[in-house]
């Protein structure tokens, strides 16, 4: 404190500016004032669970938090918390449980940030909710239009959402993406993407890349829809860029791999999140299948960039490569399954891929070359592979107009459905939930109408399933161990640090196994079929679990409802685990 002038001296300013998160300014009076600086000047903006772009690049060494859909950029869905353990993990009792008080099927999951969970259901609802007790801090339910239900394909699902800055993104079933206030939920701004009377719908979480929000759409089977892929900005929900996934112009040069112009009603929907690898600023993104779904014959060609990986400059959307696992997809295959970023025990940079066709590949992500690709369970409808892992086809498993294709393996559900995968880097091990199943189809032609189903199936028939986890070595391929189940997986996985993989099944059972042998240690009935993914995270220091609950969705297996509700109820919600006091 200056004697004469009562002015508090710019030291004692600076520490209480420091210390009190004071809005203040000084101008000092003295010809030679202290410091040496004229104007001392401090703004503070209270914003709680802010989330910055170097927390979303080092969110794979931040143990407390979930910030991607992956976890990180690399998709890993690896925990490096080591509170429950394989010897605890019988402990796990549940903490807190959340109804969603909606029954469609609920494929979601967990944000968190600092304590903070941000979690979607059905329907276009967001809760954000205190993690260690579940109080709800508050909700946002968007009014959808009455006549959505129809060109949805797979239930009125949601993925997630995305956090940057002080804000949480959704992307909506009419075709939105909205931004919401992270402390208030109050909407900031929205963006209409499309028109849902085609088709068209968003279920995805948002993905935050090079300070962008990118997000895919669906509403391929329904429509026709061309996929998209685009970047808006943060603040104002701004379209930066926008990417197709398939040629919209009879001048583009794919537009040959489409025969008789079948590009114009080909689908190629991007409706699964990608993934981000900073140090190159590429975006990894899937892309769906072609339409119609079974009726190759009248699009003949590997329809670019049906059932492909893309990998995208950040930047600008342009694609630098791609690589295409199931060319003129007959069979509903799609490609938009999570790529797992990994750099492998011989040094190579890669993305693994588990596709609905049945296989795992080692991708290049340098260059976009296949290294390996083996299968994850009964396959059938190919008899070998050539260069670059490009599949040969077996003519015995194409569906036609005049014969049913019968015991196709895998079914339309996969191999691996689009439940998440994971990896540790402890075991160098990839956790696979598998589906073991074939299907029976016969084509019909079928004329394209706007908004509606384009299938061009006359019998679409599922065989019965089985399925489970498998884990295999991340840089040969080989199977490591199985844990087969009796229903197909229906949930992502989570690895940790403690040495344990966590998984859902639809008969409702959320486990926990070892994560180098698959042996069951703990396992808990949440009351009905398992469908979203598991998270995990800290409050206060202590270790939850969390799993989303709910049956339904798309693919196949939904048709088997009537008779395993027999034994189940319908109901969606979140229930929180914790190791007992």
């Amino acid at each position: 404190m200056n004697k004469q002038t009562g002015r508090l001296a710019g030291p004692v300013l600076t520490c209480l500016v420091a210390m009190f998160g004071l809005n203040a300014a000084v101008q000092a009076e003295d010809p030679e004032p202290p410091l040496g600086v004229n104007v001392l000047e401090a703004t503070f903006k209270w914003r709680p669970n802010y989330v910055s772009d170097d927390m979303l690049i080092h969110a794979d060494k931040d143990a407390n938090n979930w910030l991607h859909y992956g976890k990180d950029y690399q998709g890993w869905r690896f925990s490096q918390l080591g509170q429950v353990t394989r010897d605890n993990v019988k402990k796990l009792v549940p903490k807190w449980n959340l109804s969603f008080g909606v029954n469609d099927a609920q494929v979601s999951q967990t944000t968190v940030v600092n304590g903070r969970i941000y979690v979607t259901a059905s329907q276009n609802k967001v809760f954000s909710l205190d993690g260690s007790t579940g109080r709800m801090i508050w909700k946002y339910e968007r009014s959808l239009p009455g006549d959505l239900g129809p060109r949805l394909c797979c239930e009125a699902v949601n993925r997630g959402v995305a956090v940057y800055k002080d804000m949480v993104y959704m992307a909506t079933l009419d075709t939105h993406i909205v931004a919401l206030n992270n402390t208030t939920g109050r909407v900031v701004w929205e963006k209409k993407m499309g028109d849902y009377t085609t088709g068209e719908i968003y279920t995805s979480m948002p993905l935050v890349a090079d300070g962008k929000i990118v997000v895919g759409n669906s509403g391929g089977d329904v429509g026709g829809n061309v996929g998209k892929i685009t970047a808006l900005d943060p603040d104002t929900g701004e379209i930066i860029w926008q990417t197709l996934t398939r040629p919209n112009s009879p001048n583009d040069p794919h537009a040959a791999t489409w025969a008789n112009d079948s590009w114009r009603t080909g689908g190629a929907s991007a409706w699964l999140t990608g993934n981000y690898e900073a140090k190159t600023n590429t975006i990894y993104w899937g892309v769906g299948n072609p339409t119609p779904d079974f009726d190759p014959s009248v699009r003949k060609g590997d329809n670019l960039y049906s059932n492909s990986t893309l990998a995208m400059d950040a930047k600008t959307g342009k694609i630098k490569f791609h690589f295409q696992y199931t060319p003129n997809d007959a069979w509903d295959y799609d490609g938009n399954n999570e790529t797992i970023l990994v750099d492998d025990e011989k040094g190579r940079k890669v993305w693994l891929h588990g596709d609905r066709n049945g296989h795992l590949y080692s991708i290049d992500r340098t260059s976009g070359k296949c290294n390996w690709v083996v299968p994850i369970a009964r396959v059938n409808w190919v008899t070998g592979f050539k260069d670059n892992c490009r599949p040969i086809v077996n003519p015995d498993k194409v569906p036609g107009y005049d014969k049913i294709a019968t015991d196709i393996a895998p079914i339309l559900d996969g191999g691996k459905e689009w439940h998440p995968a994971a990896y540790s880097p402890q075991t160098k091990l990839l956790y696979v939930p598998y589906i073991d199943s074939s299907m029976d189809i016969q084509a019909k032609k079928m004329e394209w109408k706007r908004g509606e189903w384009f299938l061009s199936s006359k019998v679409l028939k599922a065989n019965p399933y089985t399925g489970g986890i498998k884990a295999f070595n991340a840089t040969t391929g080989e199977q490591v161990w199985s844990r087969p189940q009796s229903t197909p997986a229906t949930s992502g996985l989570l690895a940790t640090a403690g040495g344990v993989v966590f998984s859902g099944d639809a008969e409702g059972f959320f486990s926990a196994m070892r994560d180098d042998s698959g042996e069951t240690l703990w396992r808990f009935n949440v009351g009905t079929g398992i469908h979203g993914n598991p998270t995990t995270f800290t409050v206060d220091g202590k270790q939850y679990v969390a799993i989303v609950y709910g049956p339904g969705g798309g693919s196949l297996w939904p048709l088997v409802y009537g008779e395993l509700f027999k034994q189940q109820n319908r109901g969606g919600g979140m229930m929180v685990f914790g190791l007992a006091d």
